[in-house]
């Protein structure tokens, strides 16, 4: 019966520890950096508005058209930008773990 009843607890034991280290996938996050500058001349543009996969995250470039996005999940990304004057543009970007570096160039209207 003791030896029995030390099974049972030994199984129990190991198929809690199996239902307890179950894997859950984690998302991996990375940072899009970038500059954006008008196509013809060359330039960098200020105030860009950029934005996201369609989300609530909206960054805007610098003085130097710079632009920074922080915790974009790995894989693929839309960034679409926005400046008065300029056409709108949508970009699709494939992010990875690494550095995730780009340069936009948008179209005078």
């Amino acid at each position: 019966m003791k030896r029995t009843t030390l099974l049972l607890a030994v199984l129990i034991s190991i198929i809690t520890l199996f239902a307890v280290t179950e894997k859950v996938p984690v998302l991996t996050t990375t940072t899009i950096t970038g500059q954006v500058i008008d196509k013809v001349t060359g330039e960098a543009l200020a105030g860009v508005k950029i934005s996201l996969n369609k989300s609530e995250t909206v960054v805007y470039s610098d003085l130097d058209g710079n632009f920074e996005i922080s915790n974009v999940n790995v894989g693929n990304n839309n960034i679409r930008t926005n400046l008065i004057s300029y056409s709108t543009s949508n970009i699709d970007v494939s992010c990875t773990k690494n550095l995730n570096q780009i340069e936009i160039e948008l179209d005078n209207k």
